[in-house]
């Protein structure tokens, strides 16, 4: 929902009256332009471009009620009213706030606080708003942000939860390769004590390997936070694009032997080069494909890069599709939040932070460009990610 600020909605943004009468016109006549509007609440009187002063419809009958009323304010003109007034009209400068033009209206006294007031604009002639009219735009707001700060109360209820369940899971993902680094070291010990080596080499390289999960896990927290102190900077380089490709297909491979998933890259070449930040391009690759090979078993996962031309000059599609579990509706309208898996047991069943689409999506974004997801629930899903062939140093965080 798009609320404008209620300090930025000022008197100008109120409807007005713009019937106005010269000073000369007689009451009778004023009285008569009320009879024939019943909606009027008030009129302006002018001196030639001069403000005079402000018949407000309440009032003026009031006057004429009176004993010899009609006799003293019909006959004559109108300026014969206005200088029987004990108080002047009360005059509201254009720029006012509706919060700080409500205060004013209810500052005068009691007889006269339903009364229509003017809105003075340089330059222009004055506006007649209904006091009405301003008390309906006030409790519109009021509403308005009443809504939008419910609306953010749950957004950081959801995002607190979010980052409740995402440290639960972190205690999970980062206890597994710990134990094992402690595991397996307290193994090489022994072997060391005894001089038995025989197994070293696979208990070391798992070590390294749960190591190395173990980092991604970190870097990806630390790469949020300095997205979010907007302290992430930009490395833009020139490199072959098909280069790239071929790096990315060597990273993905092995990724996709874990769950037996056929493997398929899709390649146009007319694009031989991009100007971009490598690393961040491959990481929310990664995370993408990784994200199809996790949730894909025994299916098909595609790569499809493929340059688009536009006015403001080249951009390359990557496409990463696959046949797995896919998402329903309410699951695909939180993908991208931080801390977020599409469902608890996600998390239990395939593992993960919460953190990779997020990143990616955030990534893309620092280059220029745009991450959008399609899924249907067990037939797949589709991430398409679409950067500029030459990203510009502005667009950095």
């Amino acid at each position: 929902m798009d609320i404008t600020p209620t300090q930025d909605i000022t008197a100008r943004d109120l409807p007005y009256f713009g019937d106005q009468v010269s000073d000369a016109t007689l009451g009778s006549q004023v009285a008569r332009l009320f009879e024939q509007n019943h909606s009027l609440p008030g009129v302006i009187v002018m001196n030639k471009k001069r403000f005079r002063g402000l018949v407000a419809r309440n009032q003026f009958f009031q006057r004429l009620g009176r004993p010899f009323g009609i006799e003293v304010y019909s006959s004559r003109p109108i300026t014969a009213y206005l200088d029987s007034l004990p108080t002047p009209p009360l005059l509201v400068p254009v720029e006012t706030t509706i919060q700080n033009a409500a205060i004013l209206c209810l500052a005068r006294p009691v007889e006269y606080v339903y009364d229509p007031f003017v809105v003075t604009v340089k330059d222009e002639p004055p506006r007649l708003v209904d006091f009405l009219a301003l008390i309906l735009k006030q409790t519109e707001l009021l509403t308005a942000a009443q809504i939008e700060a419910h609306a953010q109360r749950a957004a950081a209820v959801s995002a607190s939860n979010a980052k409740s369940e995402f440290l639960a899971n972190m205690s999970h993902e980062l206890r597994t390769p710990l134990t094992a680094i402690i595991g397996y070291s307290e193994i090489l010990i022994e072997d060391a004590k005894t001089g038995q080596f025989d197994g070293a080499v696979p208990r070391l390289e798992s070590i390294v390997k749960s190591g190395l999960h173990l980092l991604e896990m970190i870097n990806g927290i630390l790469d949020l936070a300095k997205i979010e102190a907007r302290k992430m900077d930009l490395f833009l380089t020139t490199f072959s694009l098909p280069d790239f490709i071929l790096e990315i297909t060597t990273i993905a491979l092995p990724l996709m032997k874990k769950n037996d998933n056929e493997f398929k890259v899709i390649s146009d070449h007319a694009l031989m080069e991009m100007h971009s930040d490598e690393a961040k391009l491959r990481q929310s690759l990664t995370n993408l494909l990784g994200n199809a090979a996790k949730f894909t078993s025994k299916g098909r996962v595609t790569l499809n890069i493929q340059k688009e031309t536009r006015e403001d000059g080249d951009w390359v599609v990557f496409q990463v599709s696959d046949t797995g579990i896919g998402m329903s509706e309410a699951q695909m309208g939180r993908l991208f939040e931080s801390f977020y898996q599409a469902d608890s047991s996600i998390s239990r069943r395939y593992g993960g932070t919460g953190l990779g689409l997020s990143l990616s999506k955030q990534f893309c974004e620092m280059l220029g460009g745009q991450l959008t997801a399609q899924s249907v629930v067990n037939q797949g899903t589709t991430f398409t990610m679409k950067v500029p062939a030459r990203s510009k140093e502005a667009s950095g965080g």
